[in-house]
């Protein structure tokens, strides 16, 4: 982990790649059903208002020079493409929190919400002085900043590999260095943010889902009792959050049980780099993930907040202690969602 000067970030942005260049959105209203927006296959999307490389270099120095000495920006290491692997470590509270967005690189706008909350974290704010106090919070905007530039899923070189089904064979340096970070940090919650590709209906309704809950990338047998109670009270805590917020539908993410994510591994351990140890305990007490519907142009200001506002709360309720007291017996009543392509009926 190598601390950037303002200096050297500023560097970075200046040298960094270009945004891709984009095209304006076609006129017609996509088609919608149950809701919309919708992006259409043969439908232009513009992304000039989309975080890339560059503006995450540029706001994490920004941030940081701003904050007075509450926030410190590093890199994790390089990436297939020699970018800096970077994430921001906010607060000096005695657990730590590990908020990771972009590892697909096309989901966008996970990024500008991690952004988001580490302003927040960084403000003045009566609660974001209380997190702070409470929590060290290790934020990483953009864990795959060449498959963010390339707008792809996976990583880019040497191969085209899915970063989050790197943490068994490692076979990218970005899976490396962040399963270095996590062992040298040791979160104790963590927190992935996602995009959905699909217009889910929540189960026995017409009504649009455009939030999911992963509380288990893998069967509950597989974690402790703990984590499986963490899990419920993080998952319980968000969508109470979210149904204050008002604005969307939350349903459960279906079932998996997808032993080489990094959250699995971050909660099952077991697996490490070549040439390192693998960690014998894990430290990682609880880990979860959000799904918010995907590109939506028009829209993207409400699907960063769908992310912001349930990470905001679980932050929150750790730093008070309320997490623990998380009621979770309405866990299993959230429903499930089914799935189909965004426009179909």
């Amino acid at each position: 982990m190598t601390s950037r000067s303002h200096r050297g970030l500023r560097a970075l942005a200046l040298t960094a790649a270009v945004l891709a260049a984009t095209i304006t959105p076609v006129a017609a209203e996509p088609a919608q059903n149950p809701g919309g927006p919708c992006v259409q296959p043969d439908q232009n999307v513009s992304r000039a208002s989309v975080a890339g490389y560059a503006d995450v270099v540029t706001e994490l120095d920004r941030i940081e020079h701003t904050s007075h000495g509450a926030v410190t920006v590093a890199s994790a290491g390089t990436s297939g493409e020699g970018r800096q692997l970077l994430y921001a470590t906010v607060g000096t509270g005695p657990k730590t929190f590990w908020l990771q967005a972009r590892i697909h690189g096309d989901e966008l706008h996970s990024t500008e919400a991690a952004l988001q909350i580490l302003r927040h974290l960084a403000s003045g704010d009566p609660d974001a002085r209380r997190i702070r106090e409470a929590l060290t919070v290790v934020v990483i905007p953009m864990y795959n900043p060449d498959g963010a530039e390339a707008n792809i899923r996976q990583s880019t070189t040497p191969t085209r590999t899915d970063l989050n089904r790197d943490w068994e064979n490692f076979v990218q340096r970005e899976s490396v260095a962040f399963w270095k970070l996590w062992r040298a940090t040791r979160p104790e919650l963590a927190l992935d943010m996602h995009h959905m590709s699909q217009a889910p209906v929540v189960n026995g309704t017409d009504d649009l889902n455009q939030f999911q809950i992963g509380a288990r990338s893998i069967d509950p047998s597989r974690m402790t009792a703990e984590q499986w109670l963490t899990n419920r009270r993080m998952t319980m805590r968000s969508a109470e959050a979210i149904d204050r917020y008002g604005l969307a539908n939350v349903a459960h993410y279906p079932v998996i049980d997808i032993t080489n994510a990094a959250l699995s591994r971050m909660l099952m351990s077991g697996t490490a780099p070549a040439g390192e140890q693998p960690v014998a305990v894990s430290p990682t007490k609880g880990a979860i993930f959000y799904e918010v519907r995907s590109v939506g142009q028009k829209s993207n200001g409400q699907l960063e907040n769908l992310f912001r506002v349930p990470a905001l709360a679980v932050l929150n309720a750790v730093a008070d202690g309320t997490l623990g007291a998380q009621d979770v017996s309405g866990y299993g009543a959230l429903p499930f969602a089914s799935g189909q392509e965004c426009g179909a009926h």
